[in-house]
């Protein structure tokens, strides 16, 4: 029993560096400036979101966070990513809030609740930047990028529905852990 618990958690791991390297890609490299603060809009939240309904809270934060402040690192935008850490990480929260207290966690991605946690999860993008926003420069200019953050967070939702159903026709969630 300890050896396949031992190899559920390493099995997180490498599904967490995976889900890292995607948010990676989909945030520095697939992004589009806006023009404001050094600002991009991106849709690395929604591999944030297919992270948060595959892995355990633990896993899919530290690969959010990870995976968000690599790319903003990479993006040259490296002021943004203690911050963008942290706001990535609880953007996995309402979707651990899913699978908290449940016996039986939901097998799909895609469900009548998850359907939901894109939308509370933007939220948090959108507060989330505009505080850092205020606090790197000001509060007015914060204010303006609340619409592009809002942008973002609707595509990146956008971007998750699709792949999240593609990935529940694959039964994705019962052939990555069927051994464990």
């Amino acid at each position: 029993m300890k050896k396949n618990k031992a190899l559920g958690a390493l099995y997180n791991l490498i599904l967490s560096a995976l889900f890292a390297a995607l948010i990676v890609v989909m945030t520095a490299y697939i992004r589009f400036n806006t023009g404001i603060n050094n600002g991009y809009l991106h849709f690395g939240d929604s591999m944030i979101y297919l992270a948060s309904c595959i892995l355990p809270l633990p896993y899919a934060a530290a690969a959010a966070a990870v995976g968000g402040a690599v790319a903003d690192v990479l993006a040259g935008s490296a002021v943004w990513a203690p911050f963008t850490a942290i706001i990535k990480a609880c953007n996995t929260l309402p979707f651990a809030l899913v699978y908290f207290h449940r016996k039986h966690p939901p097998t799909r991605l895609l469900n009548k609740t998850t359907a939901f946690m894109p939308l509370v999860s933007g939220l948090i993008t959108v507060f989330g930047y505009f505080f850092t926003e205020g606090l790197l420069y000001s509060f007015p200019s914060a204010l303006t990028s609340v619409p592009f953050s809002i942008v973002q967070a609707v595509g990146s939702a956008a971007v998750y529905y699709a792949a999240a159903a593609a990935l529940d026709k694959a039964d994705i969630k019962k052939r990555i852990y069927r051994n464990f």
